[in-house]
């Protein structure tokens, strides 16, 4: 298995940015905990209508679940960066994807709750999709350092050893 070059260049700044990205959800999810732990949906529901416990719901709940999911897809992206596996650019642009639409979320919400909105974070979101996906799909630095694969072992065996294998399972 080959090892690829090592982790360099605009890469090094791009694991920052892993990095930082992930201890910026975590803080965002501890500032979403209180919100979280205080929703008591049958106090809700006695002093307020239904439309109203809807939209407390919407904007306790959704934001930490969907930090918590950003946050599960950050960890993996960052073992698949620092594993420097093969799969790491698609799966980074997915999972950019999947950020820039729950921050358009997150923006929509804040949309409905009253607040102005000029959604910067959705643009600059997919202002980053954008640069890094282009680089990480075009730069040959990329394809020689992302190589490595998880590959299967196989051995060969002949028919005789496999019929005495299946005699031992079944038994």
């Amino acid at each position: 298995m080959e090892n690829g070059r090592p982790i360099g260049g605009w890469l090094i700044l791009f694991g920052i940015g892993l990095i930082a990205s992930t201890i910026i959800l975590l803080i965002y999810l501890f500032s979403e905990l209180p919100n979280v732990m205080e929703y008591d949906v049958s106090y809700l529901n006695s002093i307020y209508n239904d439309e109203e416990v809807s939209l407390i719901f919407v904007t306790t709940i959704y934001p930490f679940v969907s930090i918590l999911i950003l946050l599960v897809f950050n960890l993996f992206l960052i073992y698949l960066y620092f594993t420097k596996h093969k799969e790491f650019p698609k799966a980074y642009i997915y999972l950019n994807i999947s950020m820039a639409i729950i921050i358009m979320s997150f923006d929509f919400i804040s949309a409905l709750s009253g607040a102005v909105v000029y959604f910067e974070n959705t643009a600059g979101a997919v202002i980053s999709l954008i640069l890094w996906s282009a680089y990480l799909l075009n730069s040959q630095r990329v394809k020689e350092t992302f190589v490595l694969t998880k590959r299967k072992k196989y051995i060969k065996i002949s028919e005789e050893e496999y019929e005495l294998f299946k005699q031992k399972m079944n038994s």
